[in-house]
């Protein structure tokens, strides 16, 4: 008589949803989650997908994480303290810019696919606008996230500079005089509507922001360039934040190949397209399939401006290195009270 055998199904069939975190500071966050499980539903998945919400800026993820959406500054943190693995390289990206392909690797292997960049600009009215090479070149008034965005100006500032680190006090200095003082600094967070709102409201000339912020801008002509936090005529090493979405370590089986679908999903041209356009029209994001931007500009000419920005090769990933949750806010902490010395002086 044969052996009885039992068969564990719970083995065989994985249905655990997957864990997929996500940031908030993605712009319309909502929308990314509501496109992405509808895209999911529609292509025949019917695993659920369970979304965490983490500040990557500020916080390190669990390690429990199927997916992760981020931006490229952790990356290096992120693969170093085991949270992130390699992936095949798999899925195409021939629409992306190649200078993000090419400098968005850590070691030589590749952790992430990026779907989305963005750059901190200088926004201003066409009628308004007069040539500056360098944010020390700004007359007539200017509103930015300072207090917000202090350390990622810091680190801006070095690069610009490159061989200058003192320089980054004087930036930083140089943003505070000219957005207003100390009161005007204490309002300058990025969901801070004030900010926008100098700008709107003609209070100042430029805008130190993102090219999201023009959403929430008259429709007008706009001047777009790249912010040079330096006093140099060129800005020599031009950064962009970058958004990549990443695979946890744990994730085997069947999930696994769901969450290469999700990938996909996230990374082609008709999601993020749909993610750029959203229901009250363009959200003004500069998405890494450099294919997109003819399309937006059909809509609004300001993205053949935004595409010289992005397509430029010399262009290069905003990314610290592996100690960036032990430092970068301790960093800010000592910015921040150098900034209130300035008020003092």
């Amino acid at each position: 008589m044969a052996a009885e055998r039992t068969v564990d199904v719970e083995s065989l069939q994985d249905d655990s949803p997957i864990i997929f975190y996500t940031f908030e500071y993605l712009s319309n966050s909502s929308r990314f989650r509501t496109l992405l499980k509808d895209r999911f539903r529609e292509s025949g998945h019917t695993r659920r997908i369970e979304f965490r919400h983490w500040d990557c800026y500020h916080e390190i993820p669990d390690t429990d994480g199927d997916i992760y959406a981020y931006d490229a500054c952790t990356m290096s943190a992120l693969v170093d303290k085991g949270i992130l693995r390699v992936l095949p390289e798999i899925i195409d990206t021939s629409k992306v810019f190649d200078w993000i392909l090419d400098r968005s690797k850590f070691k030589g292997k590749t952790y992430g696919f990026p779907f989305m960049t963005c750059a901190n600009v200088l926004i201003c009215r066409k009628k308004d606008y007069t040539p500056v090479n360098n944010i020390f070149e700004i007359e007539g008034g200017l509103s930015a996230p300072l207090k917000s965005m202090i350390g990622y100006y810091s680190v801006l500032a070095f690069c610009n500079y490159q061989d200058r680190s003192e320089g980054c006090i004087s930036v930083i200095e140089k943003i505070f005089r000219t957005i207003g003082g100390y009161e005007a600094f204490e309002e300058s967070k990025l969901d801070a509507d004030k900010v926008i709102d100098r700008f709107r409201s003609g209070q100042c000339k430029y805008l130190l922001g993102f090219t999201e912020n023009l959403r929430f801008l008259d429709r007008e002509d706009y001047v777009v360039q790249l912010a040079n936090l330096s006093e140099n005529d060129v800005n020599e090493m031009p950064l962009f934040m970058t958004d990549f979405i990443s695979m946890g370590q744990s994730t085997s089986g069947e999930k696994l190949l769901d969450c290469l679908d999700i990938m996909e999903i996230v990374t082609d041209s008709s999601f993020v397209r749909d993610l750029c356009t959203g229901e009250n029209g363009l959200e003004y994001m500069l998405p890494a399939d450099k294919t997109l931007y003819p399309i937006f500009a059909e809509v609004d000419p300001v993205y053949e401006q935004l595409y010289d920005l992005v397509s430029d090769e010399n262009n290069g990933i905003l990314r610290y290195g592996s100690n960036f949750y032990e430092e970068f806010d301790l960093r800010k902490a000592i910015l921040l009270s150098v900034v209130r010395s300035m008020e003092d002086n």
